[in-house]
């Protein structure tokens, strides 16, 4: 079973009804909402990795909460269901980044098309979220990705250097960036900064009072190496 949440908004319980039984197939948890409002409020509580949705329906129209959805979320996959009269809404569906447009009444192998493309959208940009994801210590991750240092759920606070300098160390866990290096990294919109190694060393010892000190190691001679559990 995917650990996936589906949020679907259809006015029409009936209908709503004939295909819920189908997504609970490819998703753990599928929400139902019979509004707009009623839909924007489930999403944001839930945060779903899909929505499915109607373009006609009341309180908020799908089109307009689909828009207002993307302009906090670019992630989430949406799939817009729409009567054929309605076809003219299709152009500005198109900059929704839909999954599919589909056609009522639904047909049930292009549904089952449009969740399997869903799912394996959501399944690749895990796979690839988890590529930037290390393991420092206990309850201890750096996301790369986000430039986020997290500590039993909590946001650690960095500097901007210290967030320069794991982004650097993070890029290649198997390179020894030597201490020009970083340097150069740290300064590059400061191009009349002096090299000091002494100011690597105090920065390195900074951000070693905010992570596991072996995260870091020293390479005699060379410089410093990224050294994640995973």
């Amino acid at each position: 079973m995917n650990i996936i949440k589906l949020l679907y908004i259809e006015d029409d319980k009936d209908i709503q009804s004939i295909y819920v039984d189908i997504l609970q197939e490819y998703v753990e948890t599928v929400y139902c909402a019979n509004d707009g409002e009623e839909g924007y409020e489930l999403y944001l509580e839930h945060k779903p990795d899909i929505i499915l949705l109607d373009i006609n329906m009341p309180k908020i129209n799908g089109l307009e909460l689909a828009k207002k959805i993307r302009e906090i979320d670019k992630e989430v996959k949406i799939i817009i269901t729409t009567a054929y009269g309605e076809q003219d809404n299709l152009l500005q569906a198109i900059e929704l980044y839909l999954i599919k447009y589909i056609l009522k009444p639904i047909e049930i192998d292009v549904l089952r098309e449009a969740l399997t493309r869903a799912i394996e959208e959501i399944e690749e940009q895990k796979r690839s979220n988890e590529k930037h994801i290390f393991l420092l210590g206990k309850d201890i991750l750096w996301n790369s990705k986000k430039e986020l240092l997290i500590e039993n759920g909590t946001e650690v606070k960095l500097t901007k250097n210290e967030r320069r300098l794991l982004s650097l160390l993070s890029s290649n866990v198997n390179k020894v960036f030597t201490f020009f290096e970083i340097f150069n990294y740290l300064s590059y919109d400061d191009f009349d900064k002096e090299y000091d190694a002494n100011q690597i060393r105090a920065l390195v010892k900074l951000v070693r009072k905010k992570i596991p000190k072996d995260a870091i190691c020293n390479v005699y001679g060379e410089g410093y190496k990224f050294n994640p559990i995973r």
